[in-house]
């Protein structure tokens, strides 16, 4: 079985108004992304996040704190090998010079296609219907932004470009990226779109997870060449 996922992330529409819909001063987008890896000290703060309605609308698992560390305990110990990372907002420079404390704004995961074999067909079924193979090793991601003030504003498709990037770096041998995503996840889908991804498939995948029941997209980014 693959990871647990989200159904393509959480991420409001880009170019909405959050604070128009929530009454939440936004305030300015970080101007710098980071990655660091899950630690076990970040669960209370994803529990939190999975209990966040934008959040528990798509990515359908327990917030429970016990549920949280059984599911992803074993991506921070290394017994699964899929990886978990927390965005990072650049903090305000400090009187010193230096930057100060980052702010945690969503939890993404990566996960090569091949650590994951019914996933693995599931995804290549699907692809084969469009007329369409992916060659060579693939990789899969998820994310949610779990700070809501971040969401609707652009930072979904800036996060998911920068975190395809790393992929690249971390897995060499990849070709491709390759996103499942709730067809009703709007938001989710045009975040991929503007991070530059395409629409590969439509339909209903071939999956006994019940995370993947009902309409889904796939959409594919590939390796760029040079």
């Amino acid at each position: 079985m693959r990871p647990r996922r989200n159904e393509g992330g959480s991420v409001a529409v880009d170019g909405a108004s959050p604070g128009a819909r929530t009454g939440v001063n936004p305030g300015p987008l970080p101007p710098e992304l980071s990655f660091r890896p899950l630690k076990r000290s970040d669960l209370p703060l994803l529990a939190e996040w999975l209990r966040r309605p934008h959040v528990a609308q798509w990515w359908r698992e327990s917030s429970d704190l016990p549920a949280v560390e059984a599911a992803y305990g074993p991506i921070i110990d290394g017994s699964d090998p899929t990886e978990g990372f927390i965005a990072v907002g650049q903090g305000p420079e400090q009187e010193d010079g230096q930057q100060g404390e980052g702010h945690s704004l969503a939890f993404l995961q990566l996960y090569r296609l091949d650590d994951n074999p019914e996933w693995q067909r599931a995804i290549a079924v699907a692809l084969a219907e469009g007329d369409l193979e992916v060659i060579g090793p693939s990789a899969g991601i998820d994310y949610l932004i779990g700070d809501r003030t971040m969401t609707g504003r652009g930072l979904g498709r800036t996060m998911i470009a920068a975190f395809v990037d790393l992929v690249w770096d971390r897995y060499p041998d990849t070709s491709a990226v390759i996103v499942a995503v709730d067809q009703g996840n709007e938001a989710s889908w045009r975040a991929l779109e503007g991070a530059g991804f395409l629409r590969a498939w439509a339909g209903v995948l071939s999956s006994e997870d019940p995370s993947d029941e009902g309409p889904s997209y796939l959409y594919v980014t590939r390796r760029p060449v040079g």
